[in-house]
């Protein structure tokens, strides 16, 4: 007799789809002025993934999501495109796991899903602009601009769909 998967195994592959979807095409980059050239959501489905399925799968998240990116976006450079990726799932997945052991059951969820939507995204966007320009991909006097309008609407956005899906989840919905 074959041995059937559990539904909460195979969770992830859906975000894993959607995640080489987006960072592999222009459907997951919105175009605006600027050095970076891109508002990622590329991203979202990788913080999602850490967040509903563990660090584990965020990490393989962020690894298809920077194995995307550098087919897709020029330069490539893998310690840039990837190692961020990578780790912003990672990250995502382990504050969530971390908040969800602090406060009330009910509050564990929401801030936990919050602050992990937001240091995920962070990661992703801090990790890709200090690495490049430490690689001499971006220039010095571009990162803050990078930042504040690149990462801060990144951030709203992995928050605005992270936590409907956490908190959906989370009172068994």
């Amino acid at each position: 007799m074959a041995r059937s998967a559990k539904p909460s195994n195979l969770a992830w592959l859906p975000l894993g789809v959607l995640t080489l979807l987006l960072s592999a095409t222009p459907l997951g980059y919105l175009p605006v002025p600027g050095t970076a050239q891109f508002v990622t959501i590329a991203h979202i489905p990788v913080v999602l993934g850490g967040v509903l399925c563990g660090p584990l799968v965020g990490l393989v998240l962020g690894l298809f999501f920077g194995v995307g990116n550098f087919w897709y976006v020029f330069p490539h450079d893998p310690v840039v495109q990837i190692l961020p990726r990578m780790l912003s799932g990672l990250v995502a997945g382990l504050v969530f796991l971390a908040a969800r052991r602090r406060g009330n059951p009910h509050s564990q969820i929401t801030m936990g899903s919050l602050l992990a939507a937001l240091t995920g995204s962070l990661t992703n966007t801090l990790g890709v602009t200090i690495l490049g320009l430490v690689r001499g991909l971006m220039p010095a006097d571009q990162v803050l601009s990078v930042i504040v309008f690149h990462g801060a609407p990144e951030a709203f956005l992995a928050v605005l769909v992270t936590l409907p899906f956490a908190v959906t989840r989370g009172s068994g919905r």
